[in-house]
């Protein structure tokens, strides 16, 4: 790395990196779980994004209050008196068989949601055909109404089919609609409550739900106060555990009314002002677009004056009349503040949950790396008992070799020496000078001499029965023996020691996530781990025992053929050397023989000289020493498989560490959702 990219590094490190800060808010709770579940070193799946997603849609979400009620109870008609607007269709009939959203817009048109997927936007006066069962509208799943008032800005209306229309589909429908939703306004006929088909109704669909529940007591206006009262007083003796209030009303004198509200009214002129430029400019006549805007705007002002100038009081004595306030206050008071404390604890509740859910993704992956661990540690307390096993026997089974050769040695030195003969020589010794004989004379005298007989000696060593070489084949066929064990001994501890890793790697190498919102990368680079578990882990420890093989192999082979190809050898220049000593004394015999003594070879200077020329002292060190060849091997190789143990353990830990870091961030981001902190994943 240059000294300008570690400056870089060191300057974004110190000037450009920055740790968020997140408030107590529900979005902060919410922004602080996807700065981490959704940072890049977490490998995040689209379906986490995707979660996460929808729960920031949620926050943001207004709340949702489900109209419901038996068949023709005028829930249409109510949320048209709720909406000041009559744009959903009304009539005796069930014409509601599907859920309608009735949602925020900026402009009013209806959205379309097939069951197969498709998504189409109409004009709000084609919504008949999309809502009356009555017409084929079976490959629709939902409608969603959007609407520019106001109020909608805060509360999603569902218009919900209804209990007991008569079709299971429309009952089943808006059973999963009330579980969703904030609140329910139960609608019904003021004459019709308390029947006991109504009953059975609300106990068999909104027996838990009255903590968000309001009864609205519809048609007030066709029965005296007494009469209104009463029922009142009825439903909330009857039916007091279902809802946490009851309220009459009149929807059609509340729609009748919509117009009390002059500010509502001005909004509605705006918007049929601004829909008509809208329509002017779709029809491309810009020649007349001018003209059109200006007697379209003085239309509108004309409007607006006529509007402010309206006497709005009877219309505001049916809205009172009407009662509608009440249920908007009901809404605002009571379902908007639950709304969001249990959206809240939901959606807080929802986030722990996803945390939890990926923190039991790394804690898996703790596991296994743990199991791996576990493998290694105990094939690092087999192997050094195997091997002070393995070294004890096959220490002990070299020293027998050794011995061998020493026997064959023996048995050679044996040979040779019942093979020294006497041999008769002669010297010329100087006879005394006489009185009158100056001349020197000399005679001739016999001694005798050991000489080994080498050609009798080979042929009963090497040629007649060829003892001494079926005892070298014979001690060669039991080095290879022990060499193949000890070779075959390392194999089958190693062998043991990849089966269980290969074991472990078995449901590794194809596991997958079972939770949606896991990681996909994080599973595929466990898979890739698992599979390349051979290079990460078991490498090493094959490399060593293949490199102890050939170790091994190399010095069996050299004790080997050091003998089994020498002794012949060995046996000639031991036999020459000793020759050649007999023959030395005996020339300084035949020159001093007062001085010099004839050589004759013992029984132990003859093994000595087969020692040595059997290079016995080096095959005392590689086989019969404290130290021997594979005593040093065994040593070394355990040793070295501790070294890689430690890097392996090490290797892996560094693994599970990351993990560990995620978990820690995760567990802190859950316990801690209700404070302010500041939080990074550390670049390590």
């Amino acid at each position: 790395m240059s000294i300008f990219d570690k400056f870089v590094i060191s300057y974004k490190e110190k000037y450009l990196s920055s740790t968020p800060t997140f408030d107590k808010s529900l979005i902060g709770s919410l922004e602080k779980a996807r700065y981490l579940l959704l940072d890049d070193k977490l490998s995040p799946s689209i379906q986490l994004v995707h979660a996460l997603d929808k729960l920031k849609i949620r926050v943001k979400e207004p709340m949702k209050v489900a109209i419901t009620g038996q068949f023709s109870s005028g829930k249409s008609t109510f949320l048209n008196a709720l909406l000041a607007k009559s744009i959903l269709p009304t009539g005796i009939t069930p014409v509601t068989s599907k859920v309608n959203y009735i949602r925020y817009g900026d402009e009013l048109k209806i959205r379309v949601k097939y069951k197969d997927g498709r998504d189409e936007y109409h004009d709000i006066e084609s919504i008949n055909k999309f809502t009356d069962q009555r017409i084929g509208v079976e490959d629709i799943d939902y409608l969603i109404l959007y609407s520019p008032l106001n109020m909608l800005k805060d509360i999603v209306f569902v218009d919900t089919p209804g209990l007991n229309s008569g079709a299971n589909s429309d009952t089943q429908t808006t059973i999963k609609v009330l579980k969703e939703v904030d609140g329910i306004i139960w609608l019904t006929l003021i004459d019709n409550a308390g029947k006991m088909s109504e009953a059975d109704v609300l106990e068999q669909y909104l027996s838990q739900y009255k903590n968000k529940s309001l009864c609205v007591l519809n048609q007030k206006d066709k029965f005296s106060e007494e009469e209104i009262q009463q029922s009142v007083s009825y439903v909330k003796e009857a039916f007091g555990k279902y809802f946490s209030e009851v309220v009459p009303i009149s929807a059609r004198e509340a729609l009748r009314s919509r117009s009390s509200d002059k500010n509502a009214l001005m909004e509605e002129a705006l918007e049929e002002f601004l829909g008509s430029i809208d329509s002017k400019l779709h029809e491309n006549m810009q020649s007349s677009y001018i003209g059109f805007l200006e007697d379209g705007y003085k239309q509108y002002e004309r409007k607006l004056n006529s509007i402010r100038e309206m006497d709005l009081r009877e219309n505001l004595k049916l809205a009172k009349q009407s009662n509608i306030q009440k249920v908007i206050d009901f809404i605002k008071d009571e379902i908007q503040p639950r709304a969001i404390e249990a959206k809240e604890f939901s959606i807080k509740k929802e986030i722990k949950n996803i945390c939890q859910k990926i923190i039991a993704q790394y804690e898996l992956f703790l596991r296994i790396y743990d199991e791996l661990i576990a493998e290694i540690e105990r094939f690092d307390s087999v192997v050094k008992e195997e091997f002070a096993e393995a070294k004890n026997t096959f220490s002990k089974d070299l020293k027998d070799a050794y011995h061998n050769i020493e026997h064959i040695i023996e048995t050679i030195a044996t040979e040779i020496y019942a093979h020294v003969e006497e041999e008769t020589k002669y010297r010329f010794a100087q006879e005394k000078k006489k009185l009158f004989n100056h001349d020197d004379t000399y005679k001739k005298v016999e001694y005798k001499c050991a000489k080994i007989n080498a050609d009798s000696a080979y042929k009963t060593l090497f040629y007649d029965d060829d003892l001494v070489g079926k005892m070298f084949k014979r001690y060669a066929k039991g080095i290879v023996e022990i060499e193949e064990r000890v070779n075959t001994k390392n194999k089958e501890i190693y062998d043991k020691f990849e089966e269980k890793i290969f074991r472990w790697q078995s449901p590794y190498s194809i596991i997958r996530k079972k939770e949606e919102i896991h990681s996909d990368i994080e599973f595929a680079n466990i898979r890739k781990f698992a599979a390349r578990v051979y290079e990460h882990i078991l490498k090493p420890y094959h490399d060593e025992v293949s490199h102890s093989s050939s170790l091994v192999s190399s010095n069996f082979t050299h004790i080997r053929s050091s003998v089994k190809f020498n002794y012949h050898n060995a046996t000639e220049a031991c036999i020459s050397f000793l020759n050649n000593k007999i023959d030395s004394f005996s020339k300084l015999y035949e020159e001093n023989p007062t001085r010099f003594s004839l050589y004759n070879p013992s029984l132990a200077e003859i093994k000595q000289k087969l020692t040595e020329s059997f290079y016995m002292y080096e095959l005392n060190n590689l086989m019969s020493s404290n130290r021997t060849f594979l005593s040093n091997d065994y040593d070394r190789l355990t040793a070295k498989f501790e070294e890689i143990k430690n890097q392996k353990i090490d290797f892996v830990n560094q693994r599970k560490n990351r993990h560990k870091k995620i978990i820690k961030l995760l567990e802190e981001c859950t316990d801690s959702l209700e404070n302010t902190e500041e939080i990074s994943i550390n670049n390590e």
